[in-house]
């Protein structure tokens, strides 16, 4: 039952991950024949900054850290990769015999 609630939590944090992604990259128009991010838009008249590329890049670049790492975060806590179990110590191990020198 565990198993089963941590890939339905996992599905659905992909699903809000890939939906700001979404509203992340949706263009919007700011004039006649003139596009712009629509969350760069949003924030800057939030915060009331001026319309420069490099803080349009800057907060672009943010948000794709952070959507990149809660991904990486996703995968790597709730769905964990199977570990191999180390071999029994009363198991035979086949000896490899070495190479004489010369």
């Amino acid at each position: 039952m565990q198993k089963v609630v941590r890939i339905i939590l996992g599905t659905v944090v992909i699903g809000l991950v890939l939906f700001a992604a979404d509203l992340a990259t949706r263009d919007c128009t700011v004039g006649p024949y003139a596009y712009d991010n629509c969350m760069w838009i949003r924030v800057r008249t939030h915060l009331g900054l001026p319309a420069s590329r490099l803080l349009r890049m800057a907060a672009l670049e943010f948000v794709g850290i952070a959507l990149a790492s809660v991904l990486y975060l996703t995968f790597r806590y709730v769905f964990p990769f199977r570990r191999t179990t180390p071999a029994p110590q009363d198991s035979p191990q086949t000896h490899v015999p070495e190479r004489p020198s010369n």
